[in-house]
This record gives structure tokens, C-alpha cells and sequence, in this order.
């Protein structure tokens, strides 16, 4: 049976996985747009997902999609 920071890892993991799909779907190139998009575990212990550094070019492109979704 999984612990819990197993399944909170796992959850990190499918949803960084998600997060790429959705982003080269809305055209960007993953691994050249957002090349540290990984699950981590931070300084305090919490599972999270790393966006990482993006050229402002790329968070342009991002805020003008999301902005649309509004």
C-alpha cells in the first residue's frame, strides 16, 4: 500500500505530465519553453511542480492564453 508522500509524489508526477500535454496542445515546446518543468520536493518537505525559468517571450504567450480563458 502506498504512503501518503508516495501518492502526493505520484499525484506531482501525473500532474506535470498533464501540465506539459496541455501546454504543447496550446503550442508551446515543452522542452525548449519550459525546460525545468519537473515534480520536485521543496526546502520544507512539500511535493510540488517546478515551472521553472521562461524567457519573457514564453510568459507572454502564456498570459495571453490564460487571459483568453477568462
Amino acid at each position: 500500500m502506498p504512503t501518503d508522500k508516495q501518492a502526493e509524489h505520484e499525484t506531482a508526477r501525473q500532474a506535470t505530465d498533464r501540465l506539459a500535454l496541455v501546454l504543447e496542445d496550446a503550442g508551446f515546446d515543452v522542452g525548449q519553453d519550459f525546460p525545468g518543468l519537473h515534480d520536485a520536493v521543496d526546502r520544507t518537505g512539500s511535493v510540488v511542480v517546478r515551472l521553472g525559468d521562461v524567457t519573457a517571450a514564453v510568459a507572454d504567450r502564456l498570459t495571453e492564453l490564460l487571459s483568453r480563458l477568462r
